[in-house]
């Protein structure tokens, strides 16, 4: 059975990938595709005879959703989301046949999964036959990121516009939004939230700490094991590292 996986962090893909091994040595398990545009050109060179049996696709990948590329997938295939984040799990779940594993993913849910999917191919009874009406449903509903934060100030509240961030940290267990003429303001989200929540053209989650707007975003330099220091405008004090693992992908992001 060939599997691909759709998945833009490499400790993700290697924990899914062991996983699906230890289920079944037997599986053909394609190197993961970590952008919208890879998996559209390769799911279109991959039809008919040629196309993955299972689909493993994070929703959220680099450049956008993963749904944006899903329907250039051949019909055959069986598709299974995959996400941290629940935005999307009741949605998913409305169309037949979607199966959907929030992460990190579990061994025995991994199984059900496969289970009944292997069964319903057994059956000739494809787990993805939703998935068309699950895109028109997302463009009728005119699906939109977040445009604003509502964030306490003083005894009342003010409306601050994501494209107004300069960037999103957390600190201390808090989560604070900063603007770049240097204040902040607290917000009662956390960064995980955030991330999914914002346009992925214009944001950048670089380290477990920091999204950055990309208007803020100064340059880089190298640092010390393939690692990158992020500069920001009117930041010069604040340390941003992006590690190796995601320093091509924040580069890949900056160069568009």
């Amino acid at each position: 059975m060939k599997i691909l996986i759709i998945e833009d962090e490499a400790r993700n893909f290697n924990r899914l990938k062991k996983m699906l091994s230890d289920f079944d040595a037997s599986f053909q398990i394609e190197e993961p595709l970590e952008s919208i545009a890879d998996t559209r050109k390769w799911l279109s060179l991959h039809r008919g005879n040629a196309a993955p049996d299972i689909i493993f696709a994070d929703i959220r990948l680099g450049d956008g959703l993963s749904f944006d590329a899903l329907d250039q997938m051949d019909s055959s295939t069986s598709l299974v989301f995959t996400t941290a984040y629940d935005e999307y799990a009741l949605r998913a779940f409305q169309y037949n046949g979607l199966a959907y594993l929030l992460k990190p993913i579990e061994e025995e849910e991994l199984q059900q999964t496969l289970d009944r999917i292997i069964h319903l191919r057994s059956k000739n009874a494809g787990v993805s036959d939703g998935i068309q009406q699950l895109l028109q449903q997302m463009r009728k509903d005119n699906y939109q990121y977040r445009e604003r934060f509502l964030v306490p100030y003083k005894d009342g509240f003010e409306i601050v516009k994501a494209d107004d961030t300069s960037f999103i940290c957390t600190t201390f267990k808090d989560t604070r939004i900063y603007l770049p003429d240097g204040k902040f303001f607290s917000v009662s989200i956390s960064l995980d939230e955030i991330e999914h929540q914002l346009n992925s053209h214009s944001f950048f989650r670089v380290n477990r700490q920091y999204i950055v707007n990309i208007q803020s975003v100064k340059n880089l330099k190298t640092y010390f094991a393939g690692k990158l220091r992020v500069y920001l405008h009117g930041y010069d004090n604040v340390e941003v590292m992006c590690s190796r693992d995601r320093a091509s992908k924040l580069k890949e992001w900056l160069n568009k």
